[in-house]
């Protein structure tokens, strides 16, 4: 013979445990997630970093076009303008004054 009283308290334990699983997968999966962005993020930041560090060089040197570590910068001049694009995207619009 069971008894009752003490087959509740071990299916309580279980429920409770599950339910605390439930919560840490949760909460795991919403750090992880928060971690990836932020990384997708930084590298983002420093690619944008190295294209301005790499048209900075292709002004400098009053170069048209610039290949470094596997960006493509072109440089447009026209009168007072400075127009600065990677692969046909315009990135950076500096005017003189």
């Amino acid at each position: 013979m069971v008894i009752i009283k003490k087959l509740r308290l071990r299916a309580y334990i279980l429920l409770e445990s599950l339910i605390f699983l439930g919560v840490l997968a949760l909460i795991s999966n919403l750090i992880l997630g928060q971690i990836d962005d932020n990384r997708r993020h930084i590298e983002r930041n420093l690619h944008r970093q190295e294209v301005l560090q790499t048209a900075a060089m292709a002004v400098q040197t009053k170069q048209d076009q610039l290949n470094l570590n596997g960006i493509h910068i072109k440089i447009s001049r026209d009168g007072n303008h400075i127009y600065v694009y990677e692969n046909e995207q315009e990135i950076l619009r500096a005017e003189k004054f």
